[in-house]
């Protein structure tokens, strides 16, 4: 969890020494990590809708809301608060469940 810890907060530093990241932004946005390997960034807060890209465990997931939706089981739980934001690494934006989140606090 410390490597975690570390890597998400180098994305953060280097995101904003190259300007991507505003003071107001990085206030306004919360940063989690993926969960798991291969989790699916949906286009809409259920699943079945379109499926933007994945991420995987390291790359960061930028948080700028969170909603209430249909359920979603994931490996040992299921959580109806889905968050949208964007893969910090690659910048694909979308939907992801929050039990596929890891709070790097």
């Amino acid at each position: 969890m410390h490597v975690r810890r570390v890597t998400m907060t180098g994305l953060l530093m280097a995101m904003s020494l190259s300007g991507l990241l505003t003071a107001q932004a990085a206030s306004a946005a919360r940063l989690y990590d993926f969960a798991a390997q291969g989790v699916i960034i949906w286009s809409q807060p259920r699943a079945g809708s379109s499926r933007n890209g994945l991420g995987y465990a390291g790359q960061g997931f930028q948080s700028d809301r969170v909603e209430r939706h249909a359920l979603y089981q994931c490996d040992h739980f299921a959580s109806d608060e889905w968050h949208h934001g964007r893969n910090v690494t690659t910048g694909v934006v979308g939907w992801v469940p929050a039990c596929n989140l890891a709070d790097p606090d």
